[in-house]
């Protein structure tokens, strides 16, 4: 375990806190009030359901830049929470929304299960609504973030600004009123972003581990790990093995894999290892919660069958446009297995709001050639 610098200021959370408060709390719930510019109550962006007796699954609404979901465990007197979002202002809410539903206990955790923005993007939030608060992550994921510390922001800002541009460019061609209604909702949603992220320092986690990290508390034990490369290169896992639940971050959730950044070579195994946890339900980074286990070799199983086939086409010879082409939804049985392509493309339709206006075949074919695209260029990867 490792230990970094760290600093922070408080985020408004309105009602009993407040009564609460230190003295220092008081002054930085009036900072973040500001700069969460919310005169009244902050919005309800997630949905925070029950998955075990002190833990909670935070199941993120459909936002035009996505918020990841988050964990809540509530130990016994205070809480750790896996994951910050891609803002601030959504960190905000999240915790007042903790405060009105759930508990007054103050984070004493934050865990950034990867480095990718939609999870690390809120961790400065966090630095204001736990100033004694603790950010864990891998080593490997510190070092991520530590190496783009500089780039982070502005990479961020100007994705966002890409997407701006092309949304104003849908308006100007929409036809129908929920057309123009939706693309009028992206472009508000994505300039209030861009807006919040030009004052947004990026935040550095002051924990870091290797392979394992244990949280003993009177209300749980809590096993922090790193099971092996996936969705990225750092990706840890927290497990709470009396309660049996496991939050997975990206490495396993009810979207389609992310693989761009990604290891699919090694995802499989990965996946494996955190499968002998003796867990019964999921909360991954982004979709519902799930609560059985079939869903993890499902997951395991697609990403082999796409690794074979693009690994198979690969040492043919096959150009990507062409396995682009024949690699499809209606090609891999994994997706017919159990129903698992209905269950993907109904769970990006309720909870990814970028795509409201696809069908879910759409959905399915534009993931399965993303995915096709990454493990072509990331199957070899070191």
């Amino acid at each position: 375990m490792h230990a970094h610098s760290r600093r922070g200021f408080l985020a408004r959370t309105l009602g009993a806190v407040w009564f609460h408060s230190s003295i220092l709390e008081r002054a930085s719930l009036f900072a973040a009030q500001s700069r969460a510019q919310s005169k009244k109550k902050l919005p309800t962006l997630f949905d925070i359901e029950k998955v075990a007796d002190g833990i909670y699954g935070a199941v993120a609404h459909g936002r035009a830049l996505i918020n990841c979901n988050a964990v809540i465990f509530e130990n016994a007197n205070d809480l750790l929470i896996v994951d910050a979002h891609a803002s601030p202002s959504a960190v905000y809410a999240l915790v007042a929304q903790i405060r009105r539903e759930v508990t007054q206990k103050p984070v004493r955790y934050v865990v950034a299960s990867h480095v990718h923005g939609d999870h690390t993007g809120g961790l400065a939030g966090y630095r204001s609504i736990a100033p004694v608060a603790n950010i864990i992550s891998s080593g490997r994921t510190y070092n991520a973030l530590s190496a783009a510390k500089t780039s982070r922001p502005h990479a961020a800002s100007d994705a966002a600004g890409r997407a701006l541009e092309n949304s104003r460019q849908q308006l100007a061609k929409a036809k129908t009123s929920e057309d123009k209604a939706y693309w009028q909702e992206m472009i508000a949603q994505t300039s209030a972003f861009v807006e919040e992220m030009k004052n947004v320092s990026p935040e550095l986690p002051d924990i870091t581990f290797d392979d394992h990290m244990v949280i003993h508390d009177k209300a749980h034990e809590l096993r922090l790990a790193f099971q092996g490369r996936g969705h990225t290169a750092g990706d840890i896992v927290v497990f709470c093995p009396e309660k049996k639940v496991i939050a997975s971050g990206d490495l396993l959730h009810s979207f389609f894999p992310t693989i761009s950044d990604g290891y699919p070579s090694d995802w499989p195994a990965t996946l494996r290892s955190i499968g002998e946890l003796p867990f019964e339900i999921v909360v991954g980074g982004h979709g519902g919660v799930q609560p059985t286990t079939e869903r993890v070799s499902q997951f395991r199983n697609y990403l082999e069958e796409l690794n074979d086939v693009v690994a198979r086409g690969k040492k043919e010879g096959a150009p990507l446009e062409r396995l682009q082409s024949t690699i499809t939804p209606a090609s891999l049985k994994t997706l017919e297995q159990g129903g698992y392509g209905d269950f993907l493309a109904a769970q990006v339709k309720k909870y990814d709001f970028r795509a409201h206006l696809n069908t879910p075949a759409e959905v399915v074919t534009r993931n399965v050639r993303d995915n096709v695209t990454a493990v072509f260029r990331n199957l070899d990867r070191t």
